[in-house]
């Protein structure tokens, strides 16, 4: 029944992993030969002024904003949008079971108010057929060649901690891997947010620059 679900669902990844991306980055990762000991891991932490937490969706939606203004400065466009892999089942959901159910591509725009990226951040994350669960079979169980030949997201988004640390010698399957927590320290809102990259395909400044475009675009959405 399962594999029957996602073969329905083809036509629907096909369309969302359509266009391919540009490397971000100089070229995209690839798991054959980078490993999580070729990466490194940078973080912020930003003070949220906002009257409630931020849900997962509007980090995801700063997230997007970031990528597409550290594009447009280096005189890339993102006018097909940001493709980003989020977590299948339980996205924003902190009290969902904690097993890992993979990952399903979102693209997501990159560009507008603020209001209206997050609305549509949240829309198309909730349009995402079985919440994403079926994403793996699809593409690497059925694997119809449609499908299989469509590179997928380069970037990944987690809400919440808890996850196990990754071996040294695990694969690395992004680009850039994004962590956001959001705490209370003393009673004001904080949103810890860890950057995993490839080292291999960004430099110092690439880093630098980004995390400052996500400094400014996070108080974008308070």
């Amino acid at each position: 029944m399962k594999a029957q679900s996602a073969a329905a669902q083809v036509p629907y990844w096909v369309a969302v992993l359509t266009p391919e991306e540009r490397p971000f980055g100089s070229r995209r990762t690839d798991p054959r030969i980078d490993t999580i000991d070729s990466s490194v891991v940078t973080s912020s932490r930003t003070q949220w002024a906002g009257a409630h937490h931020p849900p997962a969706t509007t980090l995801l939606a700063v997230l997007a904003a970031t990528v597409g203004s550290w594009q447009s400065d280096r005189c890339r466009n993102c006018t097909s949008g940001v493709l980003v892999d989020i977590e299948a089942g339980r996205f924003g959901n902190l009290d969902a079971a904690s097993e890992d159910r993979g990952f399903f591509p979102v693209r997501l725009p990159s560009t507008g108010h603020v209001d209206v990226l997050t609305s549509e951040v949240r829309r198309r994350v909730a349009a995402a057929p079985n919440e994403g669960l079926d994403f793996g079979t699809a593409k690497h169980v059925l694997s119809p060649p449609a499908l299989a030949r469509r590179a997928g997201a380069q970037i990944s988004f987690e809400y919440g901690t808890g996850k196990a640390v990754p071996d040294d010698g695990d694969p690395l399957t992004h680009n850039l891997s994004v962590t956001c927590n959001v705490i209370e320290i003393e009673g004001v809102t904080m949103v810890d947010t860890e950057f995993r990259w490839n080292s291999r395909v960004f430099t110092c400044a690439d880093v630098d620059d980004f995390e400052r475009f996500w400094e400014k675009t996070i108080s974008m959405f308070l």
